[in-house]
């Protein structure tokens, strides 16, 4: 799937629920509707794995998201691969069901100063349900579940499916501690296959785990994490091991 595909998507989603009136006009197009954000991190980590060669990321990206429930957005940031810059576009519906939130979307990872051969680009459909249980109060603990599907991973690299759980409770002077484990799988093709992916054979499979403390001060959002998975060397240049992660981001 394209970007023309994804954006064809996010178009016919927003003309099914698209505003009738002026006023709905007016609702849709509200500045509240349009943001932004900026950060800055130590590291760029995805999945467990650090995406700049554990060196520093810059990152921004924009968002749109319409009162029903329609999203669509860009979220860039520089990786130490692929030509140096990653770009993503994605779309999406969410919404809420009796206490229990729900995401369905798309994503497209794409690396445009990227010529290599096998191509880099590729993108994902993702489920997403969350929820948080009531009458905690400041607390507001919450668990979700999540699960990614690709018909051809990053460098073409055949079926992959990606399943998370998650969990984050709120802590004194407005902390949140939260936490995360998921399962990567990649079936092996281009870029793994052929005997090239883990312990020899096709494509790999390994869990990650993420535990960090995250606050605001002044506007700013502020968030320490610890990463790591169960296959440290697999990628065979020491981006997959434990590392601490700190981030500094800014709604606009």
């Amino acid at each position: 799937m394209g970007t023309n595909t994804i954006i064809a998507a996010a178009l016919v989603a927003a003309f099914i629920t698209a505003p009738a009136t002026a006023a709905d006009v007016e609702d849709w197009l509200a500045p509240a509707n349009f943001t932004g954000n900026v950060a800055y991190a130590s590291d760029y980590v995805f999945r467990g794995v650090s995406q700049t060669n554990s060196n520093w990321a810059v990152q921004g990206g924009l968002d749109y998201a319409a009162p029903a429930g329609v999203y669509v957005g860009t979220w860039a940031s520089n990786v130490s691969f692929g030509g140096g810059v990653e770009m993503d576009l994605y779309g999406g519906f969410a919404s809420e069901v009796s206490g229990v939130s729900y995401d369905v979307g798309v994503v497209y990872y794409a690396y445009p100063k990227s010529n290599d051969d096998p191509e880099m680009n590729y993108y994902e459909a993702s489920l997403r349900l969350g929820y948080t249980l009531p009458g905690w109060g400041a607390l507001s603990p919450s668990v979700g579940l999540g699960y990614s599907y690709s018909p051809d991973f990053f460098g073409e690299d055949g079926a992959a499916h990606y399943l998370v759980a998650d969990a984050s409770l709120g802590l004194p002077h407005g902390l949140t501690l939260s936490g995360e484990v998921g399962w990567q799988t990649v079936e092996g093709d281009q870029t793994t296959g052929h005997g090239q992916g883990l312990d020899g054979g096709d494509g790999f499979d390994y869990v990650h785990y993420r535990v960090g403390i995250s606050g605001s001060v002044r506007g700013m959002d502020l968030d320490l994490s610890y990463h790591n998975t169960t296959e440290p060397d697999f990628l065979g240049e020491d981006v997959a091991d434990g590392r601490l992660v700190f981030t500094v981001s800014r709604s606009l």
